[in-house]
């Protein structure tokens, strides 16, 4: 029996899930930004998440969206280098910093969205206001005032997801605890001049 779903974010993880459920569910995604977001920088799947994507039959128009960055280096307050890590285009042996299957964020959410927006219902531009779960179902609110009912709700809308906070108690403790870190991840819109290298630059202060 097909189940309702609803998938609450639709960034990587919420559809890449709606890809697997849609196969044999009726899958539902909202998403409070009003469109499908191509923000965020580069990541890159290792292990496991090779696998899936081979699974999914995606991994050649992966490929065709892959960042060549060459490595990763080491730099000083005077941008010297101190140390650089070539990434490993060998396809064999451990990944580097950066691997072989490095890809621009916004690149990848775009490819799962299209692999599975024809079966899934998307709700852009408005959030999940209020959850009411019974022994059978789970009666949502939305953000327009519209109400529906759902077999299933996965919070898969970021860290500090709100949809997960609905559906823990009150009191429930925090489970994000700070580790008195901060960290600053950016690109500059500068073409590559003669000569250079495409490479990840880490300045680590204290």
């Amino acid at each position: 029996m097909a189940l309702k779903i609803l998938i609450c974010g639709g960034g990587i993880s919420g559809n890449a899930l709606a890809f697997w459920l849609s196969q044999r569910h009726d899958v539902t995604v909202i998403e409070h930004f009003p469109s499908l977001r191509y923000s965020g920088l580069q990541l890159d799947l290792r292990g496991p998440g090779i696998e899936v994507l081979r699974r999914m039959g995606l991994e050649t128009a992966f490929r065709a969206c892959t960042v060549h960055e060459q490595g990763l280096q080491l730099v000083d307050s005077w941008n010297r280098r101190w140390a650089w890590f070539a990434a490993n285009r060998s396809g064999h042996g451990l990944q580097n910093f950066t691997t072989d299957f490095e890809i621009m964020r916004g690149d990848l959410c775009r490819l799962l969205y299209d692999a599975c927006r024809d079966r899934v219902r998307y709700i852009f531009g408005h959030r999940v206001q209020h959850l009411e779960q019974t022994a059978h179902n789970v009666t949502v609110l939305f953000s327009d005032g519209q109400q529906d009912r759902f077999d299933f709700v996965v919070g898969a809308d970021g860290l500090g997801s709100r949809t997960r906070r609905m559906m823990l108690d009150a009191d429930a403790p925090d489970p994000l605890r700070p580790v008195g870190t901060t960290a600053g991840y950016f690109t500059m819109a500068r073409e590559l001049q003669p000569g250079e290298q495409y490479m990840a630059s880490c300045y680590l202060a204290t």
